[in-house]
């Protein structure tokens, strides 16, 4: 079961918010639609589901037009990021109620008792949301959108009011419970930690239109422009010029004013082109000694150190610019790492990106 979207656009006064959009969704497909907040994430899953009408385009589902139908009568299931769960009704009255609303009530006992023992949490069927932790209400969520046995599963942003710990937890129980059932799903996020773990392919959102879309490793490692690559996590970004190509026009030397930088081509350059270059946090490895026999080698004063997580942020001065590198927190420790110490800073070239201009939002190179 696919769903196409072909040329949707819709507006909202004078605000056009999707501009003929397409997208397309493989059966029994994991898709991440993946962008910032307020890129249209939502009104797009509104238009899919028929809680929105587009100004105009199609909305096909395994090749049948939806445009007419209303939500009742499209074989999906939603799931809000607020969950809506009704506060008046039991877990197992709020999972029955879609049943109750499409008249659809043959063995509605045994198919919410189901369900509810899928999502493991049948035995909290005779409590009511309030006494529900998040990720409790989560999974009811969920139990009321998969008792209807939708062909279509649509997740707006449905881990966002999880702490960290049920949030993880939650992403794995998605995507396993997505497997099992074999059902074609999107889920909409503004997280690309959620998009990498959980989609078969991702797709970006951004100035109204898909702006790439791939699997994972192709999103987050080879992206095609500069929103695409700063937002997945390329926080480095230089503007400069090449200044030397090797003899296959696959490896250049990027000079940016007075860092030179080695990088993988993916596409021809000429000497003397402008272009940018992007470098992830966690590809820029800091050593307290230079390292022998490698490429992009830059000496460097750490100006300031933080913890994320199970990472160190590294804040690297090196020649008036600002590296930011990512090392474990065991890493760091091991080098010794700290604030104001000389280090060496490393990268392979290719792990930089090279992207030819412009590129507005990149600092203005001192040459």
């Amino acid at each position: 079961m696919s769903l196409s979207l072909q040329g949707i656009t819709k507006s909202f006064g004078d605000e056009v918010v999707l501009d003929h959009l397409d997208l397309h969704i493989n059966e029994k497909e994991f898709l991440v639609l993946l962008g910032p907040s307020g890129s249209g994430k939502t009104t797009a899953l509104n238009i899919i589901c028929g809680i929105e009408r587009q100004d105009s385009g199609n909305v096909l589902f395994s090749g049948h037009l939806m445009n007419d139908l209303p939500p009742d009568k499209r074989p999906f299931g939603l799931v809000f990021q607020d969950y809506v769960l009704f506060p008046h009704m039991t877990v197992f009255e709020n999972v029955a109620f879609g049943l109750k609303a499409r008249h659809r009530r043959g063995d509605m006992e045994g198919r919410v008792l189901e369900t509810l023992k899928l999502l493991e949490i049948k035995a909290l069927k005779d409590r009511y949301p309030k006494s529900l932790s998040g990720g409790e209400q989560q999974r009811v969520a969920l139990a009321r959108a998969l008792v209807l046995e939708p062909e279509l599963l649509l997740l707006d942003e449905p881990l966002s009011n999880l702490d960290a710990r049920l949030r993880e937890n939650m992403r794995l129980d998605i995507k396993r419970l997505q497997r099992s059932l074999g059902i074609t799903t999107l889920f909409v996020t503004h997280d690309h930690t959620e998009a990498i773990i959980m989609g078969d392919r991702v797709a970006i959102l951004h100035d109204k239109k898909i702006e790439q879309i791939g699997e994972p490793g192709e999103i987050f490692f080879k992206p095609k422009t500069e929103f695409v690559a700063s937002f997945v996590g390329a926080e480095n970004r230089f503007r400069g010029h090449v200044s030397e190509v090797n003899a296959d026009g696959n490896v250049a030397t990027i000079a940016s004013s007075d860092l030179e930088i080695v990088a993988s081509l993916d596409e021809k350059a000429s000497v003397g082109e402008h272009v940018c270059v992007f470098i992830r946090p966690d590809d820029i490895n800091v050593v307290p000694n230079p390292p022998r026999g490698m490429q992009n080698v830059f000496r460097g004063n750490i100006e300031d150190m933080y913890l994320t997580g199970s990472f160190m942020r590294i804040i690297v001065a090196v020649k008036g610019h600002h590296f930011i590198s990512a090392v474990t927190r065991q890493a760091a420790t091991d080098l010794n790492l700290a604030n104001g110490k000389d280090v060496f800073m490393t990268f392979r070239p290719s792990a930089v990106k090279c992207m030819k201009r412009p590129f507005c939002s990149c600092p203005e190179a001192k040459e």
